[in-house]
């Protein structure tokens, strides 16, 4: 790519001049190589140049950060020309300490090569700490075939989901309808103005539908954002509502679920009370400021409370021009307010871990302001408990009082009480004050037995759960309202200011929320304008049928070197335990650091340009150590990346977070022409199943073989290549303007061998760097990826990414072409090219839940295209529904574990006219014909995709099963784009380390292909 030069484009000009001239002054005394007295093993220390170079005086990179959101790769004008010299000057160096630290008479060719281990030999009867593994092979892998029929009884149903589908009607026709009503609004609120003032405004309304950048357009925009986001918060109190429909009046606990139903409504007309302006709303705990109108206008804000619905999983979307309709399909989880873990001690429940955390006593709530990683987090994460749980929970009616009556829980009134005793403590400076108040509010949660009415609730949801009868279907018809108070009255103000509305556009519009506001469909004078909209709530159900197919797996490893890695604290005594019993015979290349001394002087303040430094000094070098080692490695090799970590990935120190996520990073990278993964041990919590599990994860990737038994299937499609692509900003500012991203993905090659045993192998991966818009108009590292394949023969693609809809509505066609990103229609004529006979399947995932009703499940899938569109119903353009997955593996903890995971594909038609020909998209995912092998043949080759990144190794009742989502290191939270950004030199900046070393590998790779 070309690195956006400096100018108006708001990015931060950066400089690493300084820091990697510090680097190449620290190398030449500071030789990282050391090889073992008998050349078997190599340790490398980049801790201690790291460390030197973070304890030096080195000018910040960043000159300025106002404004600036991420800053990585927009070089200034001096750096861009010195860059690559300086990146090739440290790999010169690093290879002159590697040829000096040899041992007598070896080249670097020889001594790599010791270092280099046949994969077989790691073969091992069963796992062990260390690389040993049982690469055996795994017959009687199954999968069965499940039903939607909607005849059927509940009582025959293996699962159940509870759908929700979102309508929003006449989204085109909302601009005219806006217009309408400023026309009445102008006839009837100045009615008694002058001709000459009605011109005017005539005129101004005219205006204001032409500019683009005006007030009517700003409104449309918060209802274009907002919208989707204020019907999910008010389909999980409709969804309450539906239960509640379900429920006997003689079921104990009901109460508890009218009670909730009804202070959530409570809270809901506060926070968008009309009368209370945006500034009433603003709190502040220990110099954190947040806005709880703020908080609580997106979906999630609900979410940590105890028992709440959750919508999880994206199960389609569809989009009807001729109505001018769109549709949004998801599905519901309940939370039950299982356990959490709470800084290594045994689990709390949901209600305790919070009440813990605004206690001020608490130890929680004194780490949590003292973490200067996490205090700003914290302290807004206190503020919103303390609303939410005292709207929710506060009560002066005690379940275990003698004279208790249920009823008069629906009596108390929290809006009140939090208006003259909460809200003017949280507002004012008196911080005793606050802490007061948050001790109070968790004693009188506490006191009035909060616990066993929220212990009453989860019981009568449980049970509800595990009903067998088919409820029905429920739809709640609605208006998503602009209120008419959002008009500006004031004649002279209109005209000066040219707009009909108040001044609540400010630079989040945030103020102009409050107007908006979903309510029942009848006739109401108070709103300007409305959307029809819908909230439909409908049970699923899931039947087992008799198609099953059985077959096997083995991991082919036949002529694979490996190199093992090792990333270890070795100054900590257990680790060096470890080491020496476990891994040291097998030769692993040991990088080594000093844990206490990187907590004690370093990562004390993990936002600090000190922890900027060394984060960025150690994963420069050790990225261009491994380029220098595998130099001279012309096979392909596999490359294991262990850590050894004192602390679990749940209460990880800085320090250890920096280090999973750049072995993270660093194995994406070696993956471009090797194959790595990496995995994190705890030797604190080590136990064989957490062995066997970890070492299972590491080998994933490895090429596996399925055989079909000969009576179960055959395929005949030759090859299939899954492509699978992600983005993470690298450089952006908080005004908008151009941006630079990091494209990563992953491409996996499936083959037909000609015995009939079909071959699954990850092939590579892939990064580069590219202006925003670009990537998403022509990325070429991806058409490279498809030419490439294409010369080895491949014709079919499935090209896979994270669904892109569900969070706003799309009012123009602009709008919509860019919701699609990576699955544009310019992304995609440029990777079909001029090829005719190639076939791309544009494919969106997610996960979505399901109810276990109490049987034994394992592999299940649904392919019957007709079946799931009763999931998304079929107006003209839409995403269908093509495949599903369930794993039976049950998620969450304790009493939450009643869900099994589902993966969802979709894909697009009538989207690509002209480019792709939606006959290939139907024959090769949505036609269920019996002589339609193509489609029998690419839904098989994803589910053996799944099967062959299993993580949890066999037991001896259980077989293994698919990995419900295999493409967690490309796409989502634990995803390497992720982990790979961390704070800059200014911790209001962020850094993107793979989006950086995607730079220092083309500096260096073309400096090679120069040579060549």
């Amino acid at each position: 790519m070309n690195i956006i030069s400096e100018g108006d484009n708001h990015l931060a000009p950066l400089d690493y001049s300084s820091l990697l001239n510090k680097i190449l002054e620290v190398l030449p005394s500071q030789n990282p190589f050391q090889f073992s007295p008998d050349d078997s093993r190599l340790r490398i220390n980049i801790d201690k140049i790291a460390d030197l170079v973070a304890n030096s005086q080195v000018e910040s990179p960043l000159a300025s950060a106002s404004g600036i959101r991420c800053a990585t790769i927009n070089l200034s004008e001096r750096t861009g020309k010195n860059f690559p010299e300086q990146i090739r000057l440290i790999r010169d160096r690093l290879q002159n300490l590697l040829i000096a630290a040899l041992p007598p008479n070896k080249t670097v060719e020889s001594a790599i090569s010791q270092l280099l281990t046949d994969l077989q030999s790691f073969q091992g009867t069963k796992p062990s700490l260390g690389f040993t593994y049982p690469f055996g092979e795994y017959t009687g892998l199954q999968k069965q075939r499940l039903s939607l029929q909607r005849h059927r009884s509940g009582s025959d149903s293996l699962l159940k989901l509870h759908k929700l589908i979102i309508t929003v009607k006449d989204v085109k026709g909302f601009d005219s309808q806006l217009s309408s009503s400023l026309d009445n609004y102008i006839q009837q609120e100045f009615s008694e103005e002058t001709e000459s003032d009605l011109e005017e405004l005539s005129d101004t309304l005219e205006e204001l539908i032409k500019n683009q950048k005006s007030d009517f357009y700003k409104l449309k925009r918060v209802m274009y954002t907002e919208a989707i986001g204020m019907l999910k918060r008010e389909a999980k109190i409709r969804y309450l509502e539906f239960i509640l429909e379900n429920v006997n009046d003689s079921v104990d606990g009901k109460i508890y679920l009218q009670d909730l139903i009804r202070r959530l409504r409570l809270l809901e007309e506060y926070i968008n009370d009309i009368n209370r302006g945006y500034g009433h709303y603003q709190v502040n705990y220990a110099g954190k400021s947040v806005n709880y109108r703020d908080l609580f206008s997106r979906a999630e804000a609900l979410d940590i409370l105890p028992i709440i619905p959750l919508i999880e999983g994206y199960l389609g979307e569809t989009k009807d021009d001729t109505k001018g309709e769109q549709q949004f399909i998801f599905g519901f989880k309940l939370k039950f307010g299982g356990t959490v873990q709470a800084y290594g001690d045994k689990p709390l429940s949901v209600l305790d871990y919070y009440l813990n955390l605004i206690d001020p006593e608490s130890q929680e709530h004194k780490a949590g302001l003292g973490d200067s990683f996490k205090s700003d987090y914290f302290k807004e994460k206190v503020l919103k408990i303390i609303f939410l749980y005292y709207f929710i929970f506060a009560s002066r009616s005690n379940p275990l009082a003698d004279n208790y009556q249920e009823n008069s829980e629906l009596n108390y009134e929290p809006v009140s009480v939090f208006e003259q005793q909460v809200l003017p403590v949280l507002k004012g400076s008196d911080e005793e004050a606050k802490k007061k108040i948050f001790a109070k509010i968790k004693e009188g949660i506490e006191k009035f037995n909060v616990k066993i009415k929220i212990e009453k609730l989860r019981q009568l949801l449980k049970d509800l759960l595990k009903d067998k009868p088919i409820l029905k279907r429920r739809e709640y018809p609605l208006y998503l309202g602009v209120k008419r108070g959002i008009l500006e009255r004031d004649l002279d103000r209109v005209l000066t200011d040219a707009t009909f509305f108040k001044p609540v556009f400010g630079e989040r519009s945030r103020e102009a929320l409050k107007y908006i506001a979903i309510r029942e469909p009848h006739v109401d004078s108070s709103y300007l304008c409305n959307l029809s909209v819908s909230i439909a709530v409908e049970d699923i159900r899931y039947f087992p049928t008799d198609e099953r197919q059985t077959f096997s797996m083995a991991y082919d490893i036949t002529d694979i070197k490996a190199l093992p890695i090792l990333l270890v604290p070795l100054t900590e005594a257990s680790c060096q335990n470890i080491y020496n019993n476990s891994f040291k015979h097998q030769k692993p290349i040991l990088f080594i650091y000093n844990h206490k001394k990187l907590r004690e002087q370093i990562f004390n303040n993990p936002d600090s340009p000190k922890a900027f430094i060394y984060r960025f000094t150690f994963s420069l070098l050790i990225y261009i150590c491994l380029k220098v080692l595998l130099e001279s490695v012309k096979d392909k090799l596999f490359i294991p990346i262990v850590r050894l970590q004192l602390h679990t990935k749940q209460n990880s120190t800085p320090e250890e977070e920096f280090m999973r996520s750049l072995s993270k990073t660093l194995s994406h990278l070696l993956s471009e022409e090797h194959q790595s993964s990496t995995q994190g041990f705890c030797v604190k919590n080590l136990n064989p199943y957490k062995i066997e599990n970890g070492l299972s994860s590491l080998y994933s990737v490895l090429p596996k073989k399925f055989k079909f038994n000969a009576s179960s299937y055959n395929t005949q499609l030759d090859k299939l290549a899954i492509i699978i692509v992600s983005s993470r900003e690298s450089d952006a500012s908080w005004r908008g303007g151009e941006r630079i991203s990091n494209l990563l993905g992953e491409v996996v090659g499936v083959e037909r061998l000609q015995d009939g045993t079909v071959r699954l192998e990850t092939l590579n991966t892939f990064a580069a760097n590219y202006e925003h818009q670009q990537m998403f108009q022509r990325p070429t590292i991806v058409i490279d990826e498809v030419e490439k394949l294409y010369r080895e023969g491949y014709r079919h693609f499935m090209y896979i990414a994270k669904s892109p809809y569900s969070s706003t509505l799309n009012m123009t066609q602009s709008d919509e072409d860019e919701s699609l990103f990576f699955m544009s229609t310019p992304v995609l004529k440029a990777l079909k090219g001029d090829k005719d006979d190639i076939k791309i399947y544009p494919v969106f995932f997610d996960k979505y839940y399901v109810v276990n009703l109490g049987r034994t499940v394992s592999s299940l899938y649904i392919q019957d295209t007709l079946e799931l569109t009763g999931l998304v119903e079929d107006p003209s353009k839409k995403a269908v529904v093509f495949f599903n997955l369930f794993n039976g593996i049950k998620v969450g903890q304790d009493d939450e574990r009643y869900y099994n995971g589902v993966i969802s594909y979709a894909t697009l038609l009538n989207v690509y006219d002209d480019i792709l020909d939606d006959e290939d998209i139907r024959r090769g995912l949505i036609y269920d014909r019996e002589n339609n092998p193509i489609k029998n043949d690419i839904l098989q080759y994803l589910t053996l995709f799944h099967f062959s990144r299993y993580e949890a190794v066999p037991r001896r009742n259980r077989n293994i099963s698919f990995k419900l989502d295999p493409y967690e290191n490309i796409i989502g939270d634990d995803a390497v784009g992720k982990l790979s950004v961390f704070k800059h030199t200014t911790r209001s900046v962020s850094f993107n380390s793979l989006a950086f070393l995607t730079e220092v590998r083309r500096a260096l790779n073309v400096e090679g292909e120069e040579q060549k």
